[in-house]
């Protein structure tokens, strides 16, 4: 009996794995990523995510994204960066295999995946205000820090707010039934301090999006020892180290 039970039980397995096997080949994956091992949750995972986006492709509003004029008149441009497809959740349908160049990242890691937990915490608002308000023939653009895995071997000399992310210019726009956004991104280059021109009476200060300081350099930092005992200004508010009449300027100029 028990043998029975182990046989049967082993030609199960035998016939899931025969199954998954067989999906593997039906995945539009790269030769060289389908013959590497993908665990059964991934597979199932990009199988997902393939279907839908089918299902988009093979729609009566098929023409709109294989005729579309924006799309056709700046596929060159695309080749300095990559796009994306995500569905009305976010969710990663499709991402072009280039991301892998410019952030290190997998397309199959990412496919299926909601494209969010790849942005920057303080960008999501961002993200997200220019999915729900771009149209068609009116495209959203916006800056956002999304992971990459290739900063960590950057230039010792580059200035990074935000170790781990990378840059992008992200270009939104909407699909013909709604369901859908195509997104194009292009890699911002990254500054590098030796290459900014800088007068001998001025020093440098960066700030992120909530005007916390995220980098000075050395000038900065000995000009303001008087106030902070401490060598190290990341965190402070910039508002902190200026003269309260100046900073409803600030707060102007930073909106």
């Amino acid at each position: 009996m028990m043998r029975a039970t182990k046989s049967q039980a082993q030609q199960r397995r035998q016939l899931e794995n025969f199954e998954f096997s067989q999906l593997a080949k039906e995945l539009p994956l790269a030769r060289a990523i389908s013959d590497q091992h993908i665990d059964k949750t991934t597979m199932v995972r990009l199988a997902t995510s393939y279907i839908k986006l089918h299902e988009i492709f093979t729609s009566p509003n098929k023409g709109y994204y294989c005729h579309d004029s924006y799309w056709t008149s700046n596929h060159l441009e695309l080749l300095d960066g990559f796009f994306i497809i995500i569905d009305r959740r976010g969710d990663v349908l499709y991402i072009s295999e280039t991301i892998s160049i410019y952030l290190g990242l997998s397309q199959v890691e990412m496919t299926g995946n909601p494209f969010i937990d790849y942005i920057h915490q303080q960008d999501i608002e961002c993200f997200t205000s220019a999915v729900n308000y771009c149209h068609p023939n009116w495209p959203q653009m916006c800056n956002l820090r999304v992971k990459s895995s290739l900063t960590k071997r950057a230039n010792k000399d580059a200035i990074r707010a935000s170790p781990g992310y990378k840059v992008l210019k992200i270009e939104i726009t909407m699909g013909e039934t709604c369901s859908t956004r195509l997104i194009s991104c292009y890699p911002m280059p990254t500054p590098i301090l030796s290459t900014l021109s800088i007068s001998s009476q001025s020093f440098v200060i960066i700030t992120g999006l909530d005007l916390c300081i995220s980098y000075a350099d050395d000038k900065a930092i000995q000009m303001l020892q008087s106030i902070y005992a401490s060598n190290n200004l990341k965190g402070v508010s910039f508002y902190s180290i200026i003269d309260i009449m100046d900073s409803e300027i600030i707060r102007k100029n930073a909106l």
